[in-house]
């Protein structure tokens, strides 16, 4: 019962959201990907229309989709979108013939012509959107919302997504449209990253010897996330931060977009560098020139990360709200990280949801890719980005 008056509140959202006419029938005829059946001998596990009255229907993405997918990419991006793969016909067969594969497109029903596409991943808990793309001569006309909306319905219906407590996705910062319509979806802005994307040609680009794509067009990007009731009660409200105002602004910034955080109990302490313990992880985004670093770190280990990731454009840190992450929030700061953002529930340990805290540390100096067109909700977190990012000098 629980799950399906979440679902019921879940699909109400996402149709205020993008606009979907509430009168007409959304289609699930999808249990699984595996187990996708027909009604009335329809493909579709949706139809729509757009504005002109043109009906559409939106379907599993297959190996047969790979070029116009990648054609989709090349008429809106040329050669320069942030991940590559899209380009290589190959590779995203292979992603297409995947079970698991969450790749959707839309295209109309009456010639079957392709008319957008959109993709999610699930990685432990977490969600994401992407690559949500429509072709120019169908933009404007409300497809691309009803497509990425339809989609995410669905695929919130299949076995994979039952143990998934909130959906992400990033926003380019210049595009005020795109926060507008997560804003009043209820999403929750978390972060804001200059320089977090890097554009450019990258076809020809191996990975190898630790060295990422170099920086070319770069650009910022909102960070945003719809959390579900599961991650709510998970997470623990007791929250550890180091005693500074920038810390502070960041939680009390999230809190005032939910009253869920209202019972939260904040303490703040001085940290010590190399006091605690250290448990971390890192990743690595070879294609945007981010590292990713989980965790709490002391400062020898520190030091020799931020050696090692000297060629990157970004090392982006998220430290968990605990008590002994204060330490790696202080040495973060005396290292020259910029606090960039606060993410909820982002940490599992033992059972629980710890949120963390997000800095940002530019290896080769600050970026001045920090174009950023913002709503109104969003200026007092742009205007704490901007304070502290030309304010201090890595």
């Amino acid at each position: 019962m629980k799950k399906r008056k979440f679902y019921k509140w879940f699909r109400k959202l996402l149709l205020s959201l993008f606009y979907i006419d509430q009168g007409k029938e959304i289609r699930l005829a999808v249990i699984s990907k595996k187990d996708l059946f027909l009604q009335e001998e329809n493909i579709y596990f949706q139809e729509f229309v757009d504005k002109n009255g043109n009906e559409y229907g939106l379907r599993f993405g297959e190996p047969k989709d790979a070029i116009s997918i990648s054609k989709i990419f090349k008429e809106i991006y040329d050669y320069q979108y942030v991940d590559p793969l899209v380009y290589d016909i190959n590779y995203l067969k292979k992603e297409l013939s995947k079970k698991n594969n969450l790749w959707f497109v839309g295209e109309l029903i009456e010639n079957k012509e392709f008319a957008g596409t959109g993709e999610l991943k699930i990685n432990r808990y977490i969600a994401s959107a992407s690559k949500g793309m429509t072709r120019k001569k169908f933009q404007g006309q409300g497809i691309t919302t009803k497509i990425g909306a339809a989609g995410i319905i669905t695929v919130t219906k299949m076995p994979q997504f039952k143990n998934v407590l909130r959906l992400d996705c990033d926003c380019r910062a210049p595009q005020v449209r795109s926060q507008k319509l997560l804003n009043n979806s209820g999403a929750i802005v978390y972060g804001l990253i200059p320089a977090f994307n890097n554009f450019g040609d990258k076809r020809r680009y191996k990975i190898e010897n630790n060295t990422p794509f170099p920086p070319k067009r770069e650009e910022a990007a909102f960070l945003y996330s719809i959390p579900f009731k599961g991650l709510w009660r998970k997470r623990e409200k007791k929250i550890y931060l180091l005693d500074n105002e920038d810390f502070v602004f960041f939680h009390d910034f999230i809190k005032s977009q939910t009253k869920k955080m209202n019972n939260d109990i904040v303490i703040l302490e001085n940290g010590k560098k190399n006091k605690g313990f250290e448990i971390y992880g890192v990743s690595k985004d070879y294609f945007n020139g981010h590292v990713q670093l989980y965790g709490s770190i002391k400062e020898k280990s520190l030091n020799h990360l931020i050696k090692t990731y000297t060629k990157w454009r970004i090392i982006l840190w998220r430290i968990p709200t605990t008590q002994n992450g204060i330490h790696s929030m202080a040495l973060a700061l005396e290292k020259g990280f910029n606090i960039v953002g606060y993410d909820v529930g982002f940490n599992s340990m033992k059972s629980k949801l710890f949120d963390s805290v997000i800095l940002a540390y530019y290896p080769k100096g600050g970026s001045n890719a920090f174009e950023v067109n913002y709503l109104e909700e969003n200026k007092p977190l742009f205007n704490k980005i901007r304070e502290i990012f030309y304010s201090r000098v890595n």
